[in-house]
């Protein structure tokens, strides 16, 4: 839709700009009509930008012929629920086309790879077609791997990592997660090393057109609307298995394998997930446990689904920085001031904000996370901490 005021005579490279500002703009007074307060509606505004970021990178830049693996998200770029103790990547692929990724494991705890298109009938649905774990990739010694990721089944006799897409595949992303003692999505000195190519050259790259540029911003357009203002509203979505709508309760931590839902991401991860609510002198207990798993971890989000700054407050924890007690057991604390026990996330002041645990590759089901807010400075008071300073 052409807004009023722009010129009559226009190129179609301008045109597909132009539509691309008038969806920001409508993205824009979509959010100016939410009932936000001013730190949500900054923290709103934020993740527009980075949003735009990110669809700039992987869906204008990206060449699905010649691909090349790029961060998704940083310290800098925070979207769809990114995780201060990982690095993702992404890069756009041809389902028709085969490709060759090589690697070697950095010290990853968990690393995964899957294969991505968009729902047949819905172009703003995501699924995953296939995927591969770490763990059931075949590596040499060093921690060094070679994939095939092809539209065409495995050849037989190939002993090596095959991994089948689809036709209508359109991009990989990858998954490494860390447990450190600070956050390795923070860490400029990381480097993953991996790499991937097509099998056949596909020669040098044409040279940009009008045409193609409006395709691309039109995809970016379309990447931006569906993770705002096309995002279905609680409502829309009805109950998830693993999100809690109850403030300061968090359901049990629920896994993706077999369980017969869209998933868009993770496939080997439990999550839960759950909104806090909390004054200024209240605070969220949360006890569970961390059963036998390659990696968890519990972060602080706003409500837009960003990280709280982990550079500089402590606002996530993977199971090297908690404090456990016997048998894998944790209290974790949720307020705006540290309350004097160990595992405090900090808010930032957030009054509202969202707990989010993620639990990969668990040998059974991580139990119940029991919660109850109480004053802050009561929680050093409460029965079961002196186990976690002991232990």
């Amino acid at each position: 839709m052409r807004t009023v005021g722009w010129p009559s005579m226009t190129s179609t490279a301008g045109d597909a700009f132009r539509d691309l500002l008038d969806s920001l703009r409508g993205i824009a007074d979509w959010l100016d009509e939410q009932p936000l307060g001013d730190q949500e509606r900054a923290e709103g505004f934020r993740n527009l930008a980075h949003l735009l970021a990110c669809g700039l990178d992987h869906h204008l830049e990206s060449d699905p012929a010649r691909p090349m693996f790029t961060r998704i998200v940083s310290p800098f770029r925070k979207v769809q629920g990114d995780n201060p103790d990982a690095v993702y990547l992404w890069t756009a692929i041809d389902g028709r086309t085969t490709y060759r990724v090589h690697g070697r494991n950095v010290g990853e705890v968990y690393l995964s790879f899957t294969v991505h298109g968009y729902e047949p009938d819905d172009p703003n649905k995501e699924r995953v077609i296939a995927d591969v774990n770490y763990e059931a990739l075949v590596h040499d010694d060093d921690g060094s791997y070679e994939l095939v990721v092809s539209p065409e089944p495995r050849p037989e006799g190939f002993a090596g990592n095959w991994l089948v897409g689809a036709d209508d595949a359109g991009w990989i992303v990858t998954r490494h997660y860390f447990e450190r003692p600070e956050p390795a999505a923070a860490d400029p000195h990381l480097h993953l090393e991996l790499d991937i190519e097509p099998v056949e050259d596909p020669g040098p790259a044409p040279p940009w057109t009008e045409e193609l540029l409006a395709v691309r911003t039109a995809a970016v357009g379309r990447f931006v609307h569906a993770k705002t203002q096309g995002m279905p509203s609680p409502e829309e979505q009805g109950p998830i298995p693993f999100v809690s709508r109850e403030p300061n309760v968090l359901p049990a931590p629920y896994s993706f394998r077999n369980s017969g839902l869209d998933v868009p991401g993770a496939v080997d991860a439990h999550y839960s997930m759950g909104p806090f609510v909390l004054g200024a002198d209240e605070a969220l207990v949360l006890d569970g446990t961390v059963t036998e798993c390659a990696f968890a971890n519990v972060a602080l989000w706003n409500r837009f689904m960003q990280t709280l700054e982990y550079r500089s407050h402590r606002t996530s924890l993977n199971r090297s920085q908690l404090e456990l007690g016997p048998g894998g057991t944790y209290r974790v604390v949720v307020a705006h001031r540290d309350p004097g026990v160990p595992n405090w996330l900090d808010t930032e002041g957030h009054e509202i904000g969202v707990v989010f645990w993620r639990f990969f590759l668990a040998d059974e089901d991580p139990g119940p996370i029991t919660s109850r807010v109480v004053p802050v400075d009561e929680v050093a008071a409460l029965p079961g901490g002196a186990a976690l300073r002991q232990s």
